[in-house]
């Protein structure tokens, strides 16, 4: 379970997978943190987002491929103890973690997001 996952339902009426969002920040800190801020847009609701999520207790990190951008195809966290972290990449960051806790810790919302994968000038 994701504590403060409403967060992101509130914006999206739902738990995306994060499917072609940019990694905009991502840290490995000891002992055993994981943070990334992801910009994800859902251009069939028109709402775009940049959420920040810390995962904590990480042990069994097996991450690659980190590049100047990074894409994602999908996050996914398991809903085990440890919860298992996925992320497969488009392109960039990918692989897999567990972690004891999931947690959202900030949600920016991009008001001025259109349609066009534009934001408003």
């Amino acid at each position: 379970m994701i504590s403060h996952a409403e967060l992101v339902e509130s914006i999206f009426g739902y738990w995306p997978e994060f499917s072609d969002g940019r990694i905009e920040f991502f840290s490995f800190e000891q002992p055993g943190i994981v943070c990334l801020r992801i910009f994800y847009i859902d251009s069939n609701i028109q709402k775009a987002a940049a959420v920040s999520l810390r995962f904590t207790g990480v042990i069994d990190i097996d991450l690659s491929e980190v590049l100047s951008e990074n894409v994602i195809d999908v996050l996914s966290v398991s809903s085990t103890s440890p919860a298992i972290v996925t992320i497969e990449g488009c392109y960039g960051l990918c692989g897999t973690f567990k972690c004891t806790s999931a947690e959202v810790t900030s949600v920016v919302p991009n008001n001025s997001f259109k349609a066009d994968g534009y934001a408003a000038a």
